[in-house]
């Protein structure tokens, strides 16, 4: 991934935002709405277990590679079909604007 090449941005992604959503009580409900659709590459990192609250766990990390965007934040989320990337960090690649680096943790619905 140091050097990218725009070929390997395979996966069509779904970047989206967040939107808190008021209800009658005063609660706010998260939701997320589609922002932009995207080409990316999805590289797995690292995947562990843990036993947490009486039950096992699953973390799956990704780095996902993208075009340049200014205002990916760590408040979005990638999607990809039914698997949902959320965005922990973003890095500008090469320091020239041309792609930004994502690290991701996979969740799972």
């Amino acid at each position: 991934m140091n050097n990218p090449v725009i070929g390997n941005l395979r996966q069509r992604l779904t970047l989206e935002t967040p939107v808190d959503i008021v209800d009658d009580n005063g609660g706010v409900a998260r939701s997320y709405a589609a922002l932009a659709s995207l080409w990316g590459e999805i590289v797995p990192v690292r995947a562990s277990d843990r036993f947490l609250a009486g039950q096992m766990q699953q973390s799956i990390t990704h780095t996902i590679q993208l075009r340049f965007r200014a205002d990916l934040t760590g408040a979005m989320r990638l999607r990809l079909g039914p698997r949902i990337f959320i965005i922990h960090g973003v890095e500008d690649v090469d320091e020239f604007h041309r792609f930004s680096l994502c690290s991701c943790e996979e969740i799972r619905p």
